[in-house]
C-alpha cells in the first residue's frame, strides 16, 4: 500500500512537473510573443515618427508655396492696378488732345463758314438783292 501511495505521489509530482513545464513553456511563449509585439510596436513608432516628420515637412512646404503664390498674385494685382491707372491716364490725355484739336478745327470751320457766307452775301448784293445779314 505504501508503494501505491508513493506511485500516486510520484504520479502527482510527475503530473505537477509536466503542468509546471507547460506553464513555463506557455510563459516563455508569451514572453517571446510580448517581446515580438514590443519590437513591432517600437518599429511602428519609428515609422509613425518618420511619417509625422514627413507630413510636417510637406505641410511646411505647402504653406511656403501657398505664401509664394499669394504674394505673386498680390504683386500681379498691384501691377495690374498700376497699369490700369496708367492706361486710364494715357486715354484721358489722348481724349483731351482730340477734344482740343476738335475745338481748334471747329473754330477754323466756323471762321471758314463765315467767310463763305460773307462771300455769298457779297455776290448776291452784286446781283442787286436786298441787304442780307448773317
Amino acid at each position: 500500500m505504501g508503494g501505491r501511495r508513493e506511485e500516486r505521489a510520484g504520479g502527482k509530482a510527475g503530473h505537477l512537473g509536466r503542468y509546471g513545464q507547460t506553464v513555463q513553456d506557455n510563459a516563455e511563449h508569451h514572453a517571446l510573443r510580448i517581446h515580438l509585439l514590443e519590437t513591432n510596436l517600437s518599429h511602428m513608432q519609428v515609422q509613425l515618427d518618420t511619417t509625422k516628420s514627413k507630413l510636417d515637412e510637406t505641410e511646411k512646404a505647402k504653406a511656403d508655396l501657398q505664401k509664394k503664390y499669394d504674394d505673386a498674385v498680390e504683386k500681379m494685382e498691384r501691377e495690374m492696378s498700376d497699369m490700369e491707372k496708367k492706361y486710364e491716364s494715357i486715354l484721358i490725355e489722348a481724349m483731351d488732345a482730340v477734344a482740343g484739336k476738335l475745338e481748334q478745327a471747329q473754330s477754323l470751320w466756323q471762321k471758314s463758314c463765315k467767310m463763305v457766307q460773307l462771300r455769298n452775301i457779297a455776290k448776291l448784293r452784286e446781283f442787286g438783292l436786298p441787304n442780307l445779314e448773317l
